[in-house]
């Protein structure tokens, strides 16, 4: 199974439907979005799969939560599951999104040794670490890169390769 990995795209709808594109493309059977999605984005990817028959995992950046709320925005759109830091399991592999703009929860997970990837963004630059057992990937921005041209990420999960698509 191959996923594509999103983040960061604060709802510039032209440049995600870039990105999405070259995922879908790509093979990307799954999608996760690590955050800082914007509400009009949220739209496109559930449109996407509905129309490619896949699913989506997005979780909640620090600029999709309402001022005042932790929470942040709730809508779950067709075919997507959406959360502050969605778990799930594709092809047997445990993985978990979470934006990363909170140090204490993200180094929480990587050091529980419970999951398999940990996808994450914020930084809006491109990261491919091991932290014990886990696999820590962020695809960097899609839509406002901090480093070099903005990008996605394609993982195989069977194969455990990682591919850098540049947009």
């Amino acid at each position: 199974m191959k996923v594509g990995i999103l983040s960061d795209t604060h709802n510039h709808l032209r440049e995600t439907r870039k990105a999405l594109d070259a995922l879908v493309q790509n093979g990307a059977q799954h999608l996760v979005h690590c955050g800082d999605v914007g509400e009009d984005v949220v739209d496109l990817i559930s449109a996407t799969c509905l129309e490619h028959g896949i699913e989506a995992h997005i979780a909640i950046g620090n600029c999709d939560r309402r001022p005042g709320e932790e929470a942040g925005f709730s809508p779950q759109p067709p075919k997507i599951v959406r959360a502050h830091a969605p778990a799930f399991v594709l092809a047997g592999k445990t993985c978990l999104a979470m934006h990363g703009d909170r140090p204490h929860p993200l180094g929480q997970a990587l050091a529980s040794g419970t999951f398999d990837y940990v996808f994450t963004g914020h930084t809006h630059a491109p990261a491919d670490e091991h932290v014990g057992s886990t696999r820590l990937l962020n695809p960097g921005s899609a839509a406002r890169s901090r480093l070099g041209p903005p990008s996605v990420a394609l993982l195989d999960l069977a194969t455990d390769e990682v591919a850098w698509l540049l947009l």
